[in-house]
């Protein structure tokens, strides 16, 4: 009994280790596509199949310095169907997105000139609520 046991933990931990692999891969990967800017942090989302409205999203906060331009682009992970949108929202107000509604086109990231020092909102969701998996870059532009 006890070895039955062992080997279920041993192969959750390997799991485990497999799942944060591939995503730590999917960041280093993304992080090249940041150009000139400065890496500042990394979000990984993994979102299930959503039929709600609106459909599951992860959120998360970050503070963000008056007079710096900052990037936010972001990653799908491949075998998923779900495409990331992700949102700059400062309170209610929607300052940048990736996805344009009107033409249905996804961008790798937005760029934001921060005007206000203070707390702002990442909101990431999947187009439609499909199960997706993605990593989103916060990094900032350097001054020339």
């Amino acid at each position: 009994m006890k070895k039955i046991i062992y080997l279920i933990f041993l192969s959750l931990f390997l799991f485990n280790l497999q799942t944060y692999a591939q995503s730590d891969e999917l960041v280093n990967v993304c992080a090249l596509d940041i150009g000139d800017a400065t890496y500042l942090k990394d979000f990984k989302i993994k979102l299930q199949q959503g039929d709600i409205k609106p459909p599951p999203s992860a959120k998360f906060s970050v503070v963000l310095n008056k007079g710096t331009t900052y990037k936010l682009n972001v990653c799908n992970a491949e075998g998923f169907e779900g495409e990331a949108i992700i949102k700059l929202l400062d309170g209610n107000n929607l300052l940048g997105t990736n996805y344009s509604s009107s033409s249905g086109k996804f961008y790798k990231g937005i760029q934001f000139p921060c005007t206000k020092t203070g707390v702002y909102t990442i909101n990431v969701s999947f187009k439609d609520g499909k199960e997706g998996a993605a990593v989103a870059i916060l990094s900032f532009m350097n001054k020339k």
